[in-house]
């Protein structure tokens, strides 16, 4: 059972009084995640597809307390967004596997730590739809994230798999920084009256469980594409979903690495990695064409032409 507060918003009698966003960030910070193109358009997104509109509990008081606000949801959702992506690959791609048998158990094209991981990214989100879509009032979608246990494992896990992105590409710089937000996060949990500083260190175990997982569940979705092209799929029918190219893969990933003389491979950028990055890249670079669409155009972007995790959850 997961550890969650019993409370409804507003989460704490802190957010109540002061109204301050539960997340610190420096000027610095800011103007460095400004100055990364996926960011902009991350934020171009969610600008044109939803309206800022607060609940009483946390109307503005000021332009500057409203873009705060924003800022920290959409943090939220380009944190969120890598992870949201790997799953619906990980998912149309089980479904391409199985065919038209076993449509709602799609975690046993999984095995070990890659079915837990699916499973748990599959229930977390069916159960928090909304929140994934960042829909609604700005500061309960960034309140949110302290409300359970579950919330804070995504956002640390996505905190560590972004991480590992920017390690792992050449050219890190066209992956947000989002380094900051692990100590942000720490700080409001350690001064958080219900978490307590103690539950950092309880949550640790997890996070690292569920990176782990997906990571395992990637390597294994890199198997299975092979098994698919080579023609030998777990369940074929001639209704096979096939997926698409992720558009943007012309972004080139890192590359592999080299092998020693004794064939040993030296694995710089590990195949999990470059997988991961084109399907991020591909999301981002469908973003920021269509940023840059409506930058030509008064109409609104078109949903359906979004990566699938962000148009609308129940699409």
């Amino acid at each position: 059972m997961s550890l969650a507060r019993v409370s409804s918003f507003p989460l704490s009698h802190i957010e109540e009084s002061s109204r301050t966003q539960p997340f610190p960030i420096t000027h610095e910070e800011a103007v460095n995640l400004h100055s990364c193109r996926a960011f902009q358009a991350i934020r171009g997104f969610l600008s044109n597809q939803q309206v800022a509109r607060f609940c009483q509990h946390h109307r503005p008081t000021s332009k500057e307390h409203e873009e705060a606000w924003l800022l920290q949801r959409d943090i939220t959702y380009a944190l969120i967004l890598p992870v949201l992506e790997i799953y619906r690959h990980a998912a149309q791609l089980a479904r391409s596997m199985l065919g038209d048998r076993n449509i709602f158990d799609l975690e046993l094209v999984f095995r070990g730590d890659a079915r837990g991981a699916f499973a748990w990214l599959q229930c977390f989100i069916t159960e928090e739809e909304e929140w994934c879509s960042t829909r609604g009032c700005p500061a309960c979608v960034v309140s949110y994230v302290l409300q359970a246990e579950p919330t804070i494992r995504i956002v640390l896990t996505a905190c560590r798999l972004a991480q590992s992105l920017r390690r792992a590409n050449e050219n890190a710089d066209i992956f947000p920084v989002f380094d900051f937000w692990l100590s942000s996060l720490r700080t409001a949990l350690d001064e958080d009256e219900f978490w307590q500083p103690n539950f950092w260190k309880d949550s640790e175990q997890k996070v690292a469980n569920l990176e782990n997982g997906i990571q395992q569940m990637v390597r294994q979705c890199i198997n299975l594409e092979n098994v698919r092209r080579s023609g030998n799929g777990l369940c074929r029918s001639r209704h096979e979903t096939v997926m698409a190219p992720t558009v943007g893969v012309s972004a080139e990933p890192a590359k592999l690495g080299t092998y020693k003389l004794d064939g040993t491979r030296m694995v710089f950028i590990s195949e999990e990695s470059c997988w991961m990055q084109r399907i991020v890249l591909g999301c981002w670079t469908t973003l920021l064409a269509d940023a840059a669409n409506v930058g030509r155009s008064a109409h609104d972007v078109n949903v359906k032409a979004m990566p699938p995790s962000v148009r609308p959850l129940s699409s």
